[in-house]
């Protein structure tokens, strides 16, 4: 049975609407949250054929584990060393970043018509003593498929990772639990996606989240999926205007999505599910034309919008790693091993698809 919804997940049951998956079960996240400027944590006991499970989150100004390579104890290249904010090249600001524990909210359970389920959310918030408010950042995981997969839990490392990047940015950044299973996948979205997403129901994500006292959704939100949760983060548009910069991977793309082409970035793995890590479709998703579409890795506008594929050569461990709807953590979907990609989570990585760049985007995106 694990092995039929495996592939069902890789491939979907039709072709619209064009949502993946996480796929398969993890071992327990282990490591304990660094200090100030530290790193992360060792890896704590495996489970479920995981023999070691993946590293601890970094602490405020960490980063999410070292990769191969990299000592424990290197020093955050983003810690620069002042305790204030620096400004960088795209004109957004670093700061400090903590742990945040975010609001509850009310959503779906299996796209029911109502808001009758508790979620959480978590993530990471900048240290500003100024008093300033700051726009928001959400984080959407993919389809869990089997109960205790941790690629589709809301706090697992990749999540954690991106919000801990994107608080160093300067935004309130929150990954969020919501109604993220198999039904949920097959369905329409609406009512999953209302719960997420209508303003005018006081028990919504968006609602409890713009009422936190540091944010300030007037200044922008920005989203960040994958799979089914790439769905959800390029639909929120059509339900909240202000979502304004959209970063997603293992996505099919959606026709009926109202956010401008260029506000979406698109990162795919060549061995994606179908067609969706071929140039041929991203150029498609992302309302580009052919003739705009030279390279065969990326197709990038001058403001960064467009797609970017991820080869299995440019993966830190290309024999092991297939590039595939889970390269960025776990060397495959049919792999049931928590394992962070090295050469996105570098900090000094030089990857087109590498976090820190991806975040650079969505931050300058969200404030133009």
């Amino acid at each position: 049975m694990l092995a039929l919804l495996l592939a069902w997940g890789c491939t979907g049951p039709g072709v619209e609407p064009p949502k993946g998956d996480s796929h398969g079960s993890a071992g327990s996240n282990g490591g304990g949250v660094g200090g100030t400027g530290g790193s992360a944590g060792a890896g704590g006991s495996g489970g479920l054929g995981n023999p070691a499970g993946a590293g601890g989150l970094g602490g405020t100004g960490g980063f999410n584990g070292p990769p191969p390579g990299m000592d424990a104890s290197t020093p955050n290249p983003d810690d620069d060393g002042d305790a204030g904010p620096s400004h960088m090249e795209d004109g957004g600001v670093t700061h400090e970043s903590a742990e945040l524990v975010g609001p509850e909210y009310m959503g779906s359970v299996s796209n029911s018509a109502e808001c009758s389920q508790a979620y959480a959310t978590r993530g990471h918030e900048p240290i500003d003593t100024s008093g300033a408010r700051h726009p928001l950042f959400l984080y959407f995981v993919g389809t869990q498929f089997v109960a205790g997969d941790a690629s589709a839990q809301h706090d697992s490392p990749a999540p954690l990772a991106v919000t801990e990047a994107m608080a160093r940015r300067g935004f309130v950044a929150l990954s969020v639990q919501y109604d993220n299973d198999a039904i949920a996948w097959l369905s329409d979205h609406q009512n999953q996606l209302a719960c997420l997403f209508a303003g005018d129901k006081p028990e919504s994500l968006i609602a409890h989240a713009c009422a936190l006292p540091n944010v300030d959704c007037e200044l922008g939100i920005a989203t960040w999926g994958h799979s089914q949760g790439a769905y959800v983060a390029h639909s929120a548009h059509a339900r909240e205007p202000r979502v304004r910069a959209v970063w997603t991977t293992g996505y099919g793309g959606d026709g009926s999505a109202t956010l401008p082409v260029d506000r979406l970035r698109v990162v795919n793995g060549e061995a994606d599910a179908g067609d969706n890590g071929t140039a041929a479709k991203l150029t498609t998703i992302t309302g580009m034309t052919a003739e705009q579409c030279t390279e065969p890795d990326r197709c990038l506008r001058e403001d960064g919008s467009g797609w970017i594929i991820v080869r299995k050569r440019d993966l830190a461990m290309p024999d092991t790693s297939s590039a595939d709807h889970c390269w960025f953590d776990r060397p495959s979907c049919g792999s049931s091993m928590i394992v962070l990609e090295p050469n996105w989570v570098d900090p000094e990585s030089d990857k087109a698809f590498a976090l820190e760049a991806n975040a650079d985007w969505v931050a300058r995106t969200t404030r133009r």
